[in-house]
């Protein structure tokens, strides 16, 4: 028995006078199972009908015909499926991630807003004008908080669901995932990249406020962040297993943070912070550093507010570490090893320019224009005095080819 079959099918209509209908036809066996299958399709006329049958054979070839038995699968079917398979808790092999994702919740949540948007669809059905709507309208859909949502947040969301239309395409659900189908739907340029570092001035409000009673749990994980430049979750994550003392150096373990295993060393006041904390502490190994790994929003919320600094995000203190280290001359790509980056690219987002920079910057610029200046100034005097000269010349030529009476 042959793997395909495709046919043109003519069929008397129902009713008197009615008038037949044409129909494409394919029978195929499934790879996998070895169980017979037959699909038909109506068309217009026999020419659509011969369409469509190549149509059919040609989505058999391509799926082994798994598409076919999946044409009724909606959005919500896929997306059940990826919280069953994939959306579940980090697992790691040798400090490594084989499996899950590290930021659940916020995975589930984007998994949320595209079942709400998509839903009962036919998965078979999403276009590539159907995620541009789904975009435009998340753009103009307004926050919890009431504020205009960011173009970096629907863009993880897109992200997600680019995930999950490759899926479908891998397992052959569909043939072709609907976002590589038009122009990008993903613009990382259109995000707005985030420009705050902290100055020494600031820092030192900042660190005054951590100096109540209320807030002194946070002042060695600002200092910590300030001169590691490391991720939240991987501050509050450490262990005193992974603080060595005597080489004054921290390793972050690979299942604490979104990259790689590696190690920074302890600056000074660093080291004394954490020499307090261990003293005090039950000195058990296996013990967190900071006591706990819930968030500091509300505290580093306090803190800044009473420093004066409304503006001031947790996260902006590794961007603050980041400038200081290339301000400090070291180079790129070590800067991106100490920040844990495996891209160029994404180092290039955290050195921002600050107000120092900018007037090194001015001053340069002043120094080239001043000299260009001198440089006009000394060729417009040396203009003049060849003036000088050529008047001299001539007023002398005059007086000279005078005739003498």
């Amino acid at each position: 028995m042959r793997a395909r079959v495709g046919s043109v099918v003519r069929r008397k209509g129902r009713g008197r006078g009615a008038k037949p209908t044409w129909w494409a036809r394919v029978t195929y066996t499934d790879p996998v199972t070895g169980k017979r299958h037959d699909r038909q399709r109506r068309a217009e006329n026999k020419v659509d009908a011969g369409d469509l049958v190549h149509d059919l054979l040609a989505e058999v070839d391509a799926t082994g015909g798994r598409s076919l038995a999946k044409e009724h699968m909606t959005f919500l079917d896929l997306a059940t499926y990826f919280e069953k398979q994939y959306l579940k808790p980090a697992e790691y092999v040798d400090g490594r991630k084989v499996a899950g994702v590290r930021s659940l919740s916020r995975a589930v949540a984007a998994v949320k807003v595209l079942k709400e948007h998509f839903g009962q669809r036919q998965l078979r059905g999403v276009t590539h004008s159907d995620i541009r709507d789904f975009r435009a309208e998340r753009l103009a859909t307004k926050t919890k908080a009431g504020k205009q949502r960011s173009v970096a947040a629907v863009n993880r969301e897109l992200e997600k669901l680019r995930r999950l239309l490759n899926i479908a395409e891998r397992e052959g659900w569909i043939l072709r995932n609907p976002m590589r189908s038009g122009d990008p739907l993903i613009s990382v340029a259109d995000e707005r990249k985030r420009e705050r570092i902290i100055t020494r001035d600031e820092e030192l409000r900042l660190l005054t406020a951590c100096d109540d009673r209320w807030r002194r749990h946070l002042r060695p994980i600002v200092i910590c962040a300030l001169d590691t430049g490391m991720r939240r979750g991987e501050i509050l994550s450490l262990k005193w297993s992974d603080v060595d003392f005597e080489e004054r150096v921290l390793t972050i373990r690979a299942f604490n943070t979104k990259t790689m295993k590696r190690q920074v060393s302890l600056t000074i006041r660093l080291a004394l912070e954490l020499e307090t904390l261990w003293e005090s502490s039950p000195k058990t190994r296996d013990g967190l550093v900071f006591g706990f790994t819930n968030n500091v929003k509300r505290s580093f919320t306090s803190a800044r507010t009473a420093a004066g600094l409304p503006d001031i995000r947790f996260h902006d203190l590794r961007h603050t570490a980041a400038t200081r280290l290339v301000a400090a001359h070291l180079p790129l790509p070590e800067v991106g090893r100490v920040l844990g980056h495996t891209q160029a690219n994404t180092t290039y987002r955290y050195v921002n320019a600050n107000i120092e920079t900018t007037r090194r910057a001015a001053a340069a610029l002043d120094a080239f224009n001043s000299e260009g200046l001198e440089q006009i100034a000394v060729a417009e005097s040396a203009e003049a005095s060849e003036m000088v000269l050529d008047a001299t010349e001539a007023v002398n030529w005059r007086t000279q080819s005078q005739p003498e009476w």
